[in-house]
């Protein structure tokens, strides 16, 4: 797309880089990154896209009063000389990717000074378009939503298929647009992560029934976490109604039972307890499974349910939404009666030996509601896939024995001499962690087996990755000394003065301390 401004910086412009990635439906392939990010993303720490935005925006941002006094400035001469040098000084101004901490100010400040409109429009569509740095783009994407997209709504749309770029495309379409559901509702169901959270936030006042049903049985799955669109599926959704309708089909049961069991859960964004039609979803909901329960997610649903009436406080206030005593045992009743059929038993079975790690995970579940041993089922799922987190879930149901069995296959399957590497200040993150971060599973669990696996505590001393270093202290600390191996109070001693990380250096000292201090009283 050609613009008329010179380009001035170097690299590929990220706009091109995407949109000859999307594919015929106008998705972008989730392995697609961005060419900028070896230069904005740290070895130690990497966000998804999207991701750092996502929780500024949600969880708090920075007073950027001064940073956007500076870029008002900057604009402010490019759109009266808009020459080579000129642009050449904004674009060093805000290559950084730090918009999202002054976005807010600035606009509020370039309405102040009012600007020719056409001409920021024009610095805008340039950053959007050539920028080969996410910071300008986004601030390019924000131009264009504060003097009005118009045709540009296509380079938002290319933009915004970038799980990065979606929530500025999402706000600009909201600014841009006179009537911006549509499009809002397109850029969602072309992202599945923060994206889709953005914009199906900006949809929360939809009267449109497509776009409200859509939202209710598919716009609030996400993967980052379902808690932060449930209340608005639930509501404006219509969730109460809709399980109170004639026809109530499988997919709306499915997509019901996610609902209540992330309003349940609760978390980020609303919960169960701000959904004023709670109880009398949950009602309507148990009464269709009482005959229509069918798959483990409508098992893990019912026992959610279960598991919050069997709360001890809130219920006071939570009673004027309907949450009284008598109707809290009736679903009690009606849960453990859904819960208690014996058809669950072989759909248990089926979910356990299936390779869908969905199915399993609820099967397990399923399986320990109905206190069924599943560690079998785990060992199978650890031989497959070492490094996944089928260790947790065995270490969970381990005894002594078990235990044994569980550090001696951590040694079959297990890189240890590739773990072993020394003690570096790592955070484990990315696929080169993954045997690091496997054995995390063990040591984490070796504290309650005083005596078991020691060599793999040593291990764990060895390894770069901080967590496990201090998953291995924190075991030792836990056992009795007299469970140590040998050489463990030299090589605690050693980390006590060598580990390149200040807290596990300290947390290795207060060990050597209290050796010493032990073997004081002992002596006495």
């Amino acid at each position: 797309m050609s613009v008329d401004l010179p380009v001035v910086m170097a690299g590929v412009a990220l706009y091109e880089h995407i949109r000859r990635n999307l594919d015929p439906s106008g998705r972008l392939p989730a392995e697609v990154g961005l060419p900028d990010d070896a230069k904005v993303m740290s070895d130690r720490f990497r966000w998804v896209p999207g991701a750092m935005d996502g929780v500024i925006g949600h969880h708090g941002s920075a007073d950027g009063t001064d940073r956007a006094t500076e870029v008002a400035r900057l604009l402010a001469t490019v759109c009266q000389r808009p020459s080579v040098r000129q642009l050449r000084k904004l674009y060093a101004g805000i290559t950084d990717d730090d918009v999202m901490d002054y976005v807010d100010a600035l606009m509020e400040r370039l309405g102040r000074e009012r600007l020719d409109g056409r001409a920021l429009h024009r610095v805008g569509k340039w950053l959007a378009v050539t920028a080969p740095d996410r910071g300008p783009v986004k601030l390019g994407i924000a131009l264009l939503g504060v003097t009005g997209l118009g045709e540009d709504v296509a380079v938002v749309r290319t933009l915004g298929a970038h799980e990065e770029f979606t929530l500025f495309c999402a706000v600009a379409i909201s600014n841009g647009l006179p009537a911006p559901e549509s499009e809002l509702w397109a850029l969602a169901a072309s992202v599945d992560g923060w994206g889709r959270i953005h914009c199906v936030e900006r949809l929360r006042d939809t009267t449109d029934p497509d776009i409200r049903s859509w939202i209710l049985r598919e716009g609030f799955r996400n993967s980052i976490m379902y808690e932060y669109l449930a209340c608005i599926a639930a509501t404006t959704g219509g969730l109460l109604e809709a399980l109170r309708g004639e026809t109530v089909d499988r997919g709306l049961l499915t997509s019901a039972g996610e609902i209540l069991e992330a309003l349940i859960t609760g978390g980020p964004a609303e919960d169960v307890d701000d959904y004023e039609s709670g109880a009398d979803a949950v009602e309507a909901f148990l009464a269709t499974m009482t005959t229509q329960a069918q798959t483990l997610q409508d098992f893990s649903t019912v026992a959610t349910i279960r598991s919050f009436l069997a709360r001890e406080t809130g219920w006071d206030q939570r009673s004027q939404n309907g949450w009284t005593a008598t109707r809290r045992q009736a679903f009690e009743h009606a849960s453990d009666q859904i819960l208690s059929q014996d058809s669950w038993i072989g759909r248990i079975t089926a979910g356990l030996a299936s390779d869908d790690p969905v199915e399993f995970s609820l099967a397990d579940r399923a399986a320990r509601v109905r206190g069924m041993d599943t560690f079998d089922a785990h060992l199978e799922k650890i031989k497959t896939d070492p490094f996944g987190s089928g260790w947790f879930h065995a270490w969970q149901q381990a005894d002594t024995g078990r235990a044994q069995q569980l550090a001696d296959l951590v040694h079959t399957l297990l890189p240890i001499d590739q773990i072993t590497t020394g003690p570096a200040d790592a955070l484990g993150m990315g696929p080169q962690w993954r045997a690091h971060n496997a054995l995390d599973w063990t040591l984490q669990a070796l504290r309650d087996h005083p005596g078991t696996g020691a060599d793999l505590l040593l291990a764990g001393l060895h390894s770069p990755v901080t967590r496990n270093r201090n998953m291995a202290l924190t075991a030792f600390q836990q056992w009795p000394r007299t469970t140590w191996p040998a050489d463990a109070r030299d090589v605690i001693h050693d980390l006590a003065r060598s580990d390149p990380n200040d807290n596990a250096r300290r947390f290795a000292l207060e060990l050597t301390t209290g050796q010493v201090e032990e073997d004081e009283q002992h002596d006495r």
